[in-house]
């Protein structure tokens, strides 16, 4: 009984000094409390948009749960920095600290790994990297021996009762999305400014023609050029109706002097009756002459007949005269 009782002491005692032992961040990580929530404030959810950064792919297979994709922006020092740089939260084991990654996001539980010492092989937290576009390759580097080239992915993925050989990388593929081509949307056509129409040339109006001088010497009728056509232009100084004659015209002729009639005067030729005498230009039938019809008739050289018959009626006063004057010298040449 003394023998049973004094190697437990001797075993608690031991196990008091290894806990002793131990680093002070060893110590912390078993005390404390495993995180269950990625980081906000450190990186940004999914894939990195450019290689400006290093994407860490988180798959937890029979752990369960979503596939976590995060960047981790810029250059990374260590896959260490890449992981906690992307908001994810690990937990190391109490013998090596943070240099072996025993939890991610708080799995797997306590209650299946305590986390003090290197977990089994059958059952641990695999590390994988590749280039972008490329393919998953094991890391034969540890999280803190490595540093991953920037633009490239970083991969843990759980694996459970598996081989080196059947270790299963990360599901999602280390490759960045292709951004979708911008649709090529034309530009609406702005409407152009009307452009004012040229003025059409009006075609020039002929102007009338003047009325040129009348063969006969008459006058242009009066209007000129901007009467209106169709219409008869007026003279002005025409006469107007029942006038006769044209006030513009010459005077018409002197009237003729009084026929001498050899027969004594106041009688008619014949009968012996005295007559009246008749005015100068009256027609026998006693109407008054006017002159426009007597200037119209001409004989068959142009000259009118009222011009002959004056010439005439002096030819005969004239022939009166000297028969008048001979027959007085002859009547004075008997009286001596």
């Amino acid at each position: 009984m003394r023998i049973t009782a004094h190697r437990a002491r001797i075993g608690r005692l031991a196990a008091a000094m290894t806990l002793l032992s131990l680093p002070a961040t060893a110590q912390l990580t078993v005390s404390a409390p495993a995180a269950h929530a990625i980081d906000p404030g450190r990186g940004t959810p999914g894939f990195c948009p450019d290689r400006n950064g290093v994407t860490v792919i988180v798959d937890f297979h029979e752990l369960g749960g979503t596939t976590i994709v995060r960047c981790a922006p810029g250059e990374q020092a260590t896959g260490l920095a890449a992981l906690k740089n992307a908001g994810i939260r690990i937990t190391g084991v109490a013998r090596w600290g943070e240099a072996f990654v025993c939890r991610v996001e708080g799995k797997p539980g306590a209650d299946s790994e305590p986390c003090i010492d290197t977990p089994p092989a059958s059952a641990y937290w695999s590390y994988w990297h590749a280039p972008n576009g490329g393919s998953w390759t094991y890391s034969q580097w540890g999280v803190l021996n490595r540093k991953p080239p920037i633009g490239s992915f970083e991969g843990w993925s759980f694996a459970k009762n598996k081989t080196e050989t059947t270790n299963p990388p990360p599901r999602p593929a280390p490759a960045r999305p292709t951004p979708e081509p911008t649709p090529n949307v034309p530009e609406p056509e702005r409407p152009r400014p009307e452009q004012p129409k040229p003025e059409q040339p009006r075609p020039e109006q002929p102007k009338p023609e003047q009325p040129g001088p009348d063969p006969a010497g008459n006058p242009p009728p009066v209007g000129g050029p901007d009467s209106t056509p169709g219409t008869a232009s007026v003279d002005p100084l025409a006469p107007g109706p029942g006038v006769a004659g044209n006030p513009m015209e010459t005077e018409p002729p002197p009237a003729a002097p009084p026929v001498l009639d050899p027969s004594p005067a106041g009688t008619e030729p014949g009968s012996g009756a005295p007559t009246a005498a008749r005015p100068s230009g009256t027609t026998p039938a006693g109407a008054t002459w006017t002159g426009g019809e007597e200037s119209a008739r001409t004989d068959e050289h142009g000259i009118p007949i009222t011009t002959l018959v004056g010439i005439g009626l002096l030819a005969v006063l004239c022939a009166g005269a000297a028969f008048t004057i001979v027959r007085r010298r002859r009547a004075a040449s008997g009286t001596r």
